[in-house]
This record gives structure tokens, sequence and C-alpha cells, in this order.
């Protein structure tokens, strides 16, 4: 199982689950790429056992959410719209 954090800018209630997104996420599996940042397209769910990868979700200014949700990565990205810039 990997691990990996992102931040969510919206309210928590808005998170689409399920629906292919489009999300800048952070490696934190040990190793040498800890720390890597993707931009990819996933699947999350707030359900930590519906996915294979754990997914922590952080608010705008890095609070931990308390709770892992789970991700599924359908696709490396590899151009980072403007608004991750």
């Amino acid at each position: 199982m990997k691990e990996y954090d992102t931040f969510v800018l919206t309210d928590l209630d808005e998170v689409r689950e399920d629906v292919e997104q489009e999300m800048l996420i952070r490696d934190l599996t040990p190793g040498r790429k800890k720390y890597r940042c993707e931009f990819v397209k996933a699947l999350i769910s707030k359900n930590p056992e519906k996915y294979p990868d754990r997914l922590w979700p952080r608010l705008g200014q890095g609070q931990w959410v308390g709770q892992p949700w789970s991700i599924k990565n359908v696709e490396r990205v590899d151009k980072i719209p403007e608004r991750y810039l």
C-alpha cells in the first residue's frame, strides 16, 4: 500500500467521491522518492478501505483532517495546470 497526502481547498462535504478527478498528490511512502509530488487523475473515497492506497487529506493551512481516505491513481498527468504553479 502506498501513502499520499493532498490539500483539500473546498469544504470537506463538497469533496467528490468515486469520480475521476485531477489532483496534486505528494508521495509519503518510505523510500528514496518520499515527498515527490505528482499531478494525477484519480478516484478518491472517504472510506479508507475502498481503494488500494491511502490518502491523508489536509486543509488549506496544512492541518490533517484526522482520518485517512483511500485513493486509486488512474493515470499520471504530465502537464500541471497553472493554478498549481
